[in-house]
């Protein structure tokens, strides 16, 4: 195993490719599947920022670009509605530098409340736009990126979807072109500021651009991913759908677009050849079939369902059969929840107690929406629940507007909270109105990380802390406590007795730590008094050209197996430990995984394939060779991915074993499912080692053996 090759999920491909390619800057706002890019780049030691909300981070790329630097913006596809009037703008402007957007598209909504398409968002602000297929794509694409961008002087953007953000694959590390030059500002106003006659101007070059750019793409951004058999059907897809198509018709012809928009016509024509019986696989809106069709590509449409949710290679063989009949729904997991202990759970049980209308936002403490408190009326989008709570005040009658109230969290605030605040002061309802900011001292729902409250930057490492009740206080709100809800149970409902007899304009401030957040604060907190590091040594850009490749894995055929648990049981760092382990054992190797709400107690599952060559990271319905269940509610659900000759491995067959602490309970299962692979115990301890602290390495070792002995019969 070189140290040029790697087992990576697709964020930290790219961000590795950002160490690589010399980036200058990365500014972004955290986002599930986007989060882990920034966090990566930044403990590879690149220069990293949260920044208050993707607007503004894409604000400060664009300065940074400016000045002829080498700059990423990063964020979800939601937060690319935040950030779209910069980007409108930037593509006229263009850029001196190179200044790649990378965006995170969640189909099938994990974690988000809506599925958009952020390739609408490219083709409607005139922003060309890439899509890789896996990790290795991702990391090669971001060096396309720049190129692009400093060639055409244009802001690109780099689309990753849920299951390329967050499914390992091999990526082997290269050197990437450097920038041209060093960071500098020219004065050039004709370029920058886009008064209407600059801009007249700016949108007649943009189109220009593109022109140019789709003619490019045509012999650079086009590939016959899969030659098929000939005169067979054909494919066009992009992303993740380009492996499903690969394994779902494996005598089909399938052409990869790796850029959609400007859409390479011509160089699409050329890869489809003569092919007649034409097909497009693509997650979310039919961009790439509406681009064919505009082109004269006589794709035919696809059944309306397939618009909806996830691909994967058992959707996609239904969607190439034609099959229109609706799909049958999976069996239903256990849905998420506020974790045991959460202090949003004791104001949320005021709030339903009291029967308020609650409008609540985007966070963990939107989960307030599920039993027992069922507490939450609304959530739109990121600050909105402070201003659909004043607009429910301005028109319910007097009585039962008094029961509305906002619910936000501390970095939502930050984000988008504030000019709720100013029409609040501003437009004040008649019987006034309550907010609750339910501050948790971190940025819950994205993983825990900083936020310009927390008095730490995204290294955390101490910086400038604001204090949101001063802010609300200087904005005029007049009534503004903070309240510690769970050491004073009585305070909430008492001001909210209050705020309703007086009338007027209230913040609650309900300040309590996060109780998974609250250790990692201490030590955050505990380092920098002392003035040591937290993150760990940079890591050296790559500067030589990797090994020779050494031919296709190990093994004749791909082994699936799919492990399933609850949030909280360690089914992700236990799928990453069972990866790696594959991965120094010199299989090919691809691990799928869905993380973000859905860890919050509700079902998880990963799944992890190996083997001589690898199609899609994600086990087929039942093509399952192992499934591994870490509890048994989720048998059921989960049973179906299961072939029918498959093994199913439950933790009940543990019961009764002594392994040590609990919190190993998902490695000891390790160690049984070890017992059903060949893969040598040496690369399993070794994949332990790296995926744990020190301090928790010996205790899951020793788990891990005892579950393989057992297994073996040995116990």
């Amino acid at each position: 195993m070189d140290n040029q090759t790697l087992l990576l999920n697709g964020d930290e491909a790219v961000a590795y490719a950002a160490l690589d390619a010399g980036v200058n800057l990365g500014a972004g706002y955290p986002g599930t599947p986007s989060t882990e890019i920034l966090e990566k780049f930044a403990e590879l030691g690149g220069e990293a920022q949260w920044s208050p909300n993707e607007k503004v981070a894409l604000e400060v790329a664009i300065g940074a670009a400016f000045g002829h630097a080498r700059v990423i913006a990063t964020m979800k596809h939601v937060g690319l509605n935040v950030a779209a009037d910069p980007l409108f703008t930037a593509t006229y402007t263009g850029v001196d530098g190179g200044l790649v957007i990378v965006v995170a598209d969640d189909p099938g909504m994990a974690s988000s409340q809506n599925e958009q398409d952020s390739r609408r968002h490219a083709i409607a602000s005139g922003a060309p736009v890439l899509e890789p297929c896996d990790a290795q794509q991702a990391y090669d694409c971001l060096a396309k990126a720049f190129s692009v961008s400093e060639r055409w002087h244009i802001p690109v953007i780099l689309r990753l979807t849920t299951r390329v953000s967050h499914s390992k694959t091999l990526v082997t590390r290269h050197p990437l072109p450097a920038a041209p030059h060093a960071p500098f500002y020219a004065k050039d106003a004709a370029l920058h500021v886009m008064v209407p006659a600059n801009a007249r101007k700016a949108h007649v070059r943009l189109r220009d651009k593109l022109a140019e750019i789709a003619d490019w793409a045509g012999s650079e951004c086009v590939a016959v991913a899969q030659e098929g058999a000939a005169g067979g059907p054909a494919i066009v897809a992009s992303g993740i759908s380009v492996p499903l198509a690969r394994e779902a018709a494996p005598g089909a012809r399938v052409v990869q677009v790796q850029m959609v928009h400007p859409f390479p016509a011509e160089g699409v024509k050329k890869a489809l050849g003569a092919a007649a019986d034409l097909r497009v696989v693509e997650e979310g809106d039919p961009v790439l079939f509406e681009q064919c069709r505009l082109a004269g590509i006589g794709v035919k449409a696809n059944p309306r369902i397939y618009r909806f949710g996830e691909l994967s290679v058992s959707r996609v063989r239904r969607l190439l059969d034609g099959i229109e009949t609706p799909e049958p729904p999976p069996p239903p997991g256990q849905p998420p929840a506020l974790c045991p202990g959460c202090p949003h759970r004791s104001a949320y049980q005021v709030l339903s107690d009291r029967k308020s209308i609650v409008t609540g936002d985007i966070g963990c403490y939107t989960l307030g929406v599920m039993p027992p408190f069922s507490a939450v009326d609304t959530c739109v989008c990121m600050g909105g629940g402070i201003t659909v709570g004043l607009g429910l005040r301005k028109v319910l009658p007097p009585e039962e507007a008094k029961r509305v109230v906002s619910v936000i969290g501390d970095s939502t605030f930050v984000h988008s909270g504030l000019t709720g605040i100013a029409e609040m002061v501003y437009n004040p309802p008649p019987t006034g109105h309550v907010v609750i900011i339910l501050d948790n001292s971190i940025t819950a729902m994205t993983g825990m990380q900083e936020n310009p409250a927390t008095g730490r930057n995204l290294k955390h490492e101490q910086t400038y802390k604001m204090s949101l009740e001063d802010v609300v206080k200087a904005m005029g709100v007049p009534n503004v406590h903070v309240i510690d809800h769970v050491a004073h149970p009585e305070a909430l409902s008492a001001l909210l007795d209050q705020a309703e007899a007086e009338g007027g304009l209230w913040c609650i401030i309900v300040r309590r730590p996060c109780l998974i957040a609250a250790p990692k604060i201490r030590q955050y907190d505990a380092a920098n008094a002392a003035g040591q590091p937290i993150m760990p040594p940079p890591t050296a850009p790559c500067t030589e050209e990797p090994p020779a490749a050494k031919g296709q894995g190990k093994g004749a055929k791909t082994t699936s197996v799919v492990i399933a648990g609850l949030g909280g049981q360690g089914v992700v760092k236990a799928s990453d430990i069972f990866a790696d382990a594959v991965f120094r054992a010199g299989y090919d190797v691809k691990k799928a995984e869905v993380h973000g709400m859905s860890q919050r107690g509700g079902s998880v599952n990963t799944d992890i394939r190996f083997g001589a060559s690898v199609g899609s990271p994600m086990v087929p319905d039942g093509e399952a060779d192992i499934l591994l269940v870490m509890d048994p509610s989720q048998v059921a659900n989960t049973r179906h991915r299961l072939a029918p000759k498959g093994l199913l491995l439950e933790s009940t067959c543990l019961d009764g074993v002594k392994y040590g602490s609990p919190k190993s309970a998902t490695v000891a299962m390790l160690g049984v499912l070890s017992a059903h692979l060949d893969i040598p115990v040496d690369n399993w301890h070794a994949a332990i080692a790296a995926n744990l602290p020190e301090k928790l390495r010996e205790m899951n070792v020793s788990a891990f053996d005892i579950g393989r002995a057992h297994a073996e019969g040995k116990q």
